[in-house]
């Protein structure tokens, strides 16, 4: 017989005949106690042999505890257990559950920290805040067509796997936009006609009080612009650091056109150096451990190309002015290193 139970059984032989008060309905009844349980209360009727159940919820509890304490010690004696189980169900309910996806993937080996290096570098980044893109043309010498160019083909290189015809109609928007651009600067040329001839001398005069107006902005630019603001804002996250890892190893016009895009993207620069300096120490870790020796080289050698890959990004920011060839030389070196 479990302890709780003999302890009840004892406190009902000792309770047998007790004087009970209950309150319901504003009514006070004096009874003899029987028994209870967690949801009634057992009595009878002094002189009486006919017993009465009542239901603990249809009573005044609190006047049943304050004059009747033996009769509620018993009762606390059964709501015990019930007290204890409901405080367990909350303490759990309010305790996180683990989050499967928070616990970070450990590498065991050099292929492992390589696979999970290519996934980190996946990750969404916001990009490169525009407030107005002529300040990032004039910093960075670079055409506005050049620009949007590169930036669509940040967004396509960002995803796990650019697709060829994705490129191809990027490249071919861009042009259409060189098309349209010179479509808008070039000046007609002038035929040379009686009519013309004689109203040459009136052009002349015209164009003296009235300088040539300067070629407008195409409208395709200006949406682009409205476009990639409102992406910002609602932080669409369409660039990873692997997009500007594989454009800045490219060289050249797109390599500086990332690079003036990246200057302006402080947010990008801080968690792309920290993911590099992570794997960076994870690189170290793995170089050390007694069971991968015959890899540590390896590790080491990994380990030198993310410090030197977390260096590069850290020294772009507003204040220098000219890329530097290492940036690209190091991204380079640890796209190498990742797997196809």
């Amino acid at each position: 017989m479990k302890p709780l139970t003999l302890l009840l059984l004892l406190a009902a032989t000792v309770l047998s005949a007790e004087p009970v008060q209950l309150r319901k309905s504003g009514n006070i009844v004096t009874f003899e106690y029987v028994t209870q349980d967690e949801d009634t209360i057992t009595v009878q009727i002094p002189g009486k042999d006919s017993v009465l159940t009542y239901k603990w919820d249809d009573l005044d509890q609190e006047w049943t505890k304050k004059n009747s304490p033996k009769v509620w010690a018993e009762r606390e004696l059964l709501l015990k257990p019930a007290k204890e189980e409901a405080m367990e169900k909350k303490k759990k309910a309010q305790e996180p559950e683990e989050d499967p996806f928070a616990k970070e993937a450990t590498a065991t080996d050099t292929k492992s920290l390589l696979r999970n290096l290519s996934v980190s570098m996946l990750d969404g980044l916001k990009g490169v805040q525009i407030t107005n893109v002529d300040f990032i043309l004039k910093e960075g010498e670079i055409e506005e067509t050049t620009f949007w160019k590169t930036f669509n083909e940040l967004k396509a290189a960002s995803k796990p796997t650019p697709e060829a015809k994705e490129k191809a109609e990027m490249a071919d928007k861009s042009d259409k936009a060189d098309k349209e651009m010179a479509d808008k600067t070039e000046k007609p040329e002038a035929k040379k006609t009686d009519k013309t001839k004689a109203n040459s001398q009136k052009s002349k005069s015209s164009t003296t009080n009235n300088p040539a107006k300067t070629p407008q902005r195409p409208e395709q630019f200006k949406t682009l612009e409205e476009n990639a603001k409102k992406d910002y804002e609602a932080e669409k996250k369409s660039f990873a650091a692997i997009g500007y890892f594989r454009l800045l190893a490219e060289g050249g016009v797109k390599a500086k056109t990332t690079w003036a895009m990246l200057r302006r993207a402080p947010d990008d620069r801080k968690v792309m150096i920290t993911m590099l300096r992570k794997y960076e120490t994870m690189a170290g870790e793995l170089a050390e451990k007694p069971d991968a020796k015959a890899s540590r080289n390896e590790n080491l050698a990994l380990k030198k190309h993310l410090q030197n890959a977390a260096e590069s990004i850290e020294k772009v920011n507003r204040e220098t002015l000219v890329m530097e060839l290492r940036l690209t030389n190091d991204c380079q070196t640890l796209l190498s290193h990742l797997p196809k």
